[in-house]
C-alpha cells in the first residue's frame, strides 16, 4: 500500500510505477530515491541480469510484465498493480529530488482528479537540459498510457492536460555511454522507423527521430530527420522552437552557420519567452562576425531569462548567456562591462567565467 498521508478529511497515498529491463547498474540509485515507505511496482519485460533481485532486495514489488512492442501497454500493464490513490511513474536511469513527497501532497491537495506535469533535468555531457512531462496522475481508472513509443498519458480518448507539480527528477539515460550500452539506440530507431512508416507527417515522432541522432552526434541525419519535421509548419506545438533550435545546432556543428542563422532568425518574433533560440543566434553571429548581433542576442537571451516555457538549456537565459556577453566585451576591448558579466556569471558557479573574472581584474 502507498504511503498514507491525511489530506483535508481523507487517506491519500501514493504509488511509484517503473517498467524495466536489464537495469541492475541503475535500479539502486532510483529505488533509493523514491521516500520510505512509498509503494514501488517494479515491472520487468524480461530481465537477463539481476535487476528483480536488487530490486525485491530493497521493498520493491516486481512484476513480470509481458513485452509486445508498447512502451504504453508495459506502463499499463504495471499501473494494474499499483494500489496508490496516485501513480507516479519513473525510468530506471533516473533519481526523485528530495522534495518529491511534499510536492505530490501539495499536489494531491489543490489538484484532485487531474494529471500532473513534473520537471525533468537531463544531463547531457556538461550541459543541463531540462523539459516537463506529464507522469503523474489519479489511479482511478479514467487514465492511461496510450503510444508504442514515447508514450502519452490520455483522459479518455485523448491526451490528458496537466498542470505542474513541482515534482523534479535527474534523468541521466542520455549519455552516449548509456546508449551504446544497453543498445538503447538501435530500439528506439526500429521503433521510430516502424512508426514513420504508417504516419511518415508526424512531426513528434520526427523531432524524436532527430533528436536521437543528434545526442548520437549524427547531426547530418539529424539535420536529414528535423527538415522533414519543420517542412510540417507545427509551429504551434510546444515541441517546434525546440526542434527549431536543435537544427540549428546541427547546421552549425556541419559548418553551415549561415544556413542556421538564416532560418532561425524569423522564430524570434514567435517564441519571444525561449532563451535558448538568442543565445543559439549569439553564437552563429560569432561564426558569422557579425559584432552588434552578438551583443544584441545575448542581451536578449539574458533579459529572457531562464523559465520552463518550454524545453530549455540551463544557463542560456543566465549564467552562459551572461559569460559569452563577458567574451564579447573582452575580445572588443570593453574591459569594465566584461568584468561585470563575467562576474554576473561567477555567480552561479561558472567555472568558465571566474577564470576570464581574475584575468580581468589584472587587466584593469
Amino acid at each position: 500500500m502507498g504511503l498514507f498521508l491525511f489530506n483535508g478529511g481523507f487517506m491519500t497515498t501514493f504509488s511509484v510505477c517503473l517498467i524495466v529491463r536489464n537495469e541492475e547498474t541503475n535500479i539502486r540509485r532510483v529505488l533509493a530515491s523514491v521516500p520510505k515507505h512509498v509503494e514501488i511496482v517494479v515491472g520487468d519485460t524480461g530481465s537477463q541480469d539481476n535487476t528483480k533481485k536488487i530490486a525485491s532486495a530493497m521493498g520493491a514489488k516486481v512484476v513480470d510484465v509481458e513485452w509486445n512492442g508498447s512502451f504504453a501497454d508495459a506502463r499499463n500493464g504495471t499501473a494494474a498493480y499499483a494500489t496508490g490513490d496516485y501513480i507516479l511513474f519513473l525510468d530506471a536511469d533516473e533519481e526523485l529530488d528530495s522534495g518529491a513527497l511534499t510536492a505530490m501532497r501539495k499536489f494531491a491537495k489543490h489538484h484532485p482528479d487531474q494529471a500532473g506535469a513534473i520537471t525533468i533535468r537531463n544531463l547531457i555531457e556538461d550541459e543541463i537540459h531540462i523539459h516537463s512531462m506529464a507522469r503523474f496522475y489519479p489511479n482511478n481508472g479514467k487514465y492511461r498510457y496510450a503510444g508504442v513509443v514515447h508514450e502519452m498519458i490520455y483522459y479518455g480518448d485523448t491526451p490528458a492536460l496537466s498542470a505542474k507539480t513541482g515534482i523534479i527528477v535527474t534523468h541521466y539515460g542520455y549519455q552516449q555511454e548509456e546508449y551504446e550500452r544497453k543498445g538503447k539506440a538501435k530500439r528506439y530507431f526500429e521503433l521510430y522507423e516502424q512508426h514513420l512508416r504508417q504516419h511518415p507527417d508526424d512531426g513528434y515522432m520526427l523531432y524524436q527521430l532527430g533528436k536521437l541522432h543528434f545526442s548520437l552526434k549524427q547531426y547530418e541525419e539529424a539535420v536529414l530527420a528535423l527538415n522533414r519535421c519543420i517542412a510540417l509548419h507545427e509551429e504551434q506545438q510546444l515541441y517546434f522552437p525546440v526542434m527549431a533550435v536543435m537544427l540549428g545546432y546541427a547546421l552549425k556543428y556541419i559548418g553551415r552557420s549561415a544556413e542556421a542563422e538564416t532560418r532561425l532568425t524569423p522564430y524570434i518574433a514567435r517564441y519571444p519567452t525561449f532563451p535558448d533560440l538568442p543565445f543559439l543566434l549569439g553564437l552563429l553571429a560569432m561564426d558569422s562576425g557579425k559584432l552588434p548581433d552578438i551583443e544584441n542576442y545575448f542581451r536578449m537571451a539574458l533579459a529572457i531569462g531562464d523559465n520552463d516555457n518550454y524545453a530549455s538549456v540551463v544557463g542560456t537565459g543566465s549564467f552562459k548567456a551572461a559569460y559569452n556577453l563577458g567574451v564579447f566585451y573582452e575580445i572588443t576591448g570593453q574591459l569594465e562591462p566584461a568584468r561585470k558579466y563575467y562576474q554576473l556569471a561567477s555567480r552561479y558557479g561558472y567555472s568558465p567565467a571566474k577564470q576570464r573574472l581574475q584575468i580581468i581584474k589584472q587587466r584593469l
